[in-house]
This record gives structure tokens, C-alpha cells and sequence, in this order.
């Protein structure tokens, strides 16, 4: 299963995904592409226990590199 949508984070538009690899724990994905060219972006990866854990720390992480 894999739950994809765009969302705002720090005032950047991000596309997230988040999915649950063979093996054990959910996997969070989001590119910032906002004020970048579209052939470029940059890549935010977190891991958790729980999609919701995933994405939590994903966005910490994206809102830490933009703080």
C-alpha cells in the first residue's frame, strides 16, 4: 500500500509518499520541489514504525532543513 498526496511544509510544496517495503517498518518519501527547476528537487527519507511515524519524522526533518 502506498499513500501518496502533496502537501505544504515551511511555506514548500511537497510530494509525499509513504509505503511499507518488503521487510519490516514504513518508509516516508517527500521532494521539495518548490523554487527549484522541475527536473530537480531534493529528497527527504524517513523510516518509523507506523506510516504515522514516518511521515512525523519526515516532516521534522524537512521542517528542521528549512527552519
Amino acid at each position: 500500500m502506498a499513500i501518496m498526496r502533496t502537501d505544504v511544509i515551511r511555506e514548500r510544496v511537497v510530494e509525499i509518499e509513504i509505503g511499507q517495503p518488503a521487510g519490516a517498518g514504513w518508509i516516508a518519501v517527500g521532494i521539495v520541489r518548490q523554487g527549484l527547476g522541475p527536473e530537480r528537487g531534493l529528497r527527504f527519507e524517513a523510516h518509523g514504525a507506523s506510516a504515522e511515524e514516518a511521515e512525523r519524522r519526515l516532516r521534522e526533518e524537512i521542517e528542521a532543513c528549512f527552519a
